[in-house]
């Protein structure tokens, strides 16, 4: 028996073969809960009746994970209000029998197209805003260049320090985008579709957090800064009206 392939733990092996001579399983029967090598899965090809009725996917570790742990049955179809797997019994019986239920395979394809024009949409959304970070940095440094010159070296600090916090916020803000568009790319990398399935949750969660995040907030503005400047004309001429007072 070849060492190299006990040595993977990540390759499925085919539960049908002798324990000696264990081959690479091609595929996973849901129904079954068993992987089979090319040879044991002829069976499961050319019945007519295991073909139709026993659904395949890509070698993976069941674990248990195909059977609704409620009925006890299959896991066939996906509810898209609920986002979960489900069996027949919980689709025409229990809560999610006036849900939106799909195939696998359906419920694959249109979650698919649907999270590659929300990464479409982020893509756009990320463009977007860093040219508005990239606007509002050029103004505020004409505005703040415009100061007096006895001003120019406090200024120039609080200048810092202000564009410095606002790019550190927007920049933890656009972590969330970051983090969708990875959850985005693993799913379509995904090729088993009860996997893609059993991960959409997720990545629908890292999606809608940011979606939901104003990249702009901090941007606008505001009177914060106004605020500091003033406070250091004052300072400044207070301190110039001490010094003319001693003379």
């Amino acid at each position: 028996m070849d060492t190299s392939m006990q040595e993977d733990p990540q390759m499925i092996l085919c539960d049908m073969c002798t324990e000696e001579d264990r081959k690479p399983a091609r595929k996973t029967c849901m129904k079954c809960e068993i992987s089979m090598c090319s040879q044991h899965l002829q069976v499961h090809l050319t019945t007519p009746v295991l073909l139709q009725t026993h659904p395949l996917t890509e070698p993976m570790a069941l674990c248990g994970t195909t059977k609704c742990p409620q009925h006890g049955k299959l896991l066939e179809y996906y509810c898209l209000d609920d986002m979960t797997c489900v069996c027949v019994s919980c689709a025409i019986e229990d809560q999610h029998r006036l849900h939106n239920m799909k195939t696998f395979s359906t419920a694959h394809k249109e979650l698919l197209e649907k999270l590659t024009a929300e990464q479409q949409a982020l893509e756009v959304k990320a463009d977007d805003e860093n040219v508005s970070l990239e606007k509002w940095e050029k103004n505020e440094r004409e505005k703040l260049g415009g100061c007096s010159v006895r001003l120019i070296e406090a200024v120039t600090h609080l200048r810092d320090i202000s564009l410095s916090s606002i790019q550190s916020s927007v920049s933890a803000r656009m972590v969330s985008v970051k983090t969708s568009r990875i959850s985005i790319q693993a799913a379509q990398k995904e090729k088993d579709t009860f996997r893609f399935l059993q991960m959409y949750s997720q990545v629908h969660q890292d999606v809608e957090k940011a979606k939901a995040v104003d990249l702009r907030k901090g941007l606008e503005p505001g009177s914060h800064r106004d605020k500091l400047v003033q406070e250091i004309i004052e300072a400044r001429r207070k301190k110039n009206s001490c010094f003319i007072s001693t003379l």
